[in-house]
């Protein structure tokens, strides 16, 4: 009976054992529950704040899209205003170009021979330029000649005061002095290049005074003179003194002989520039002072030197600035003449 009781007893812990496991196993269960319920909930919070937000920046691009779309269509509108406009102006312009054809044609029909006139007030108004801004004297004086010839083919009796007009003004030109500004350049510029070859002038000294006679006498009451021209010819062979009365210019060294041809090449260059513009103070000035350092440093006895002296001097001679008249003639007459015929053709229409 001891035996049958003890193995009756033993299975009891089993059922201990199984039912401490099946109470675990549901609690882990709960919280396994649990946490897969906290998991999605909060997957789904953020999915749904993300949602939101993408719904939220799609608003707002629609919203710039929408005012894109708006002011695209505003500035179509305005170009095609503008692009009607512009139209409308440009057949206004080709209106009006039309009709200022038509007006020249009929101009040009009328009065053919008013072209020929203004041709010749041009012709006129290019010579006083000519003489004035250039003082090209040849070019003014043909230029004159040219409007003369249109003119003259007009035929028209009633335009000879102008044509005397310019018969008076082609004989002042033609009464002028002319200069040879080119030929005046290039014989300075030919000076210029001699200049390398001057020699300098070599230091001049002032005579010595001659020394009295060192005869010694026979007159016993001249000893002391006697004496005296004794110990003048004994200390003679040993230092010799002569009195010289007169300034000795020094020579120039090298860097100041460089100098001076460059300045004086430079007052050529001078006189050059002023022959084009006349300006003959300027021009005078410069050779001057170019003949002055020529005779106070180089050699005036040397040939080149003479040369360039006397040329100098036909130089300075040359008359470069003249007094042009202020105004032509013919050009009143004709500025009138034109402007007259207008004013009558402009009444006629």
């Amino acid at each position: 009976m001891t035996e049958q009781q003890e193995t009756q007893v033993k299975p009891q812990p089993t059922a201990v054992v199984n039912g401490g496991k099946s109470r675990s196993g549901a609690l882990l269960g709960g919280v396994a529950i649990l946490l897969a319920l906290g998991l999605t909930g909060g997957l789904y919070l953020h999915g749904h704040k993300s949602a939101v937000a993408q719904q939220g920046e799609l608003d707002q691009l629609k919203l710039q899209l929408a005012e894109a779309m708006s002011k695209l269509d505003q500035s179509n509108s305005k170009e095609s205003e503008q692009l009607a406009a512009v139209g409308k102006q440009q057949q206004l312009l080709q209106d009006e170009l039309k009709g200022l054809q038509n007006r020249v044609l009929d101009l040009n029909d009328k009065r053919p021979n008013d072209w020929m006139l203004a041709e010749s007030e041009y012709l006129v108004r290019m010579a006083g330029r000519k003489l004035w801004l250039e003082h090209d004297l040849i070019s003014a004086i043909t230029l004159l000649g040219n409007a003369d010839e249109r003119i003259k083919a007009l035929n028209d009796p009633s335009l000879m005061p102008i044509r005397k007009a310019l018969a008076a003004d082609i004989a002042q030109l033609k009464g002028m002095p002319r200069v040879d500004r080119e030929g005046l350049t290039l014989k300075l510029a030919a000076l210029s290049d001699q200049i390398e070859l001057l020699p300098l002038s070599t230091v001049s000294m002032p005579e010595a005074k001659i020394e009295p006679d060192q005869a010694v006498s026979t007159n016993p009451d001249e000893w002391e003179s006697n004496l005296k021209k004794n110990w003048v010819k004994f200390t003679e062979n040993f230092i010799t003194i002569r009195r010289r009365d007169g300034a000795v210019e020094a020579l120039l060294s090298p860097q100041q002989e460089i100098f001076l041809r460059e300045n004086l090449k430079t007052k050529l260059l001078q006189a050059q520039l002023a022959v084009y513009r006349e300006q003959q103070a300027l021009y005078d000035d410069s050779l001057e002072k170019a003949q002055r350092w020529l005779t106070q440093y180089f050699d005036t006895d040397n040939s080149a030197t003479h040369y360039m002296q006397s040329e100098l001097d036909k130089l300075k001679g040359e008359q470069i600035q003249f007094d042009y008249p202020d105004r032509f003639k013919t050009q009143a007459m004709l500025e009138e003449v034109l402007t007259e015929r207008l004013q009558r053709i402009l009444a006629s229409n």
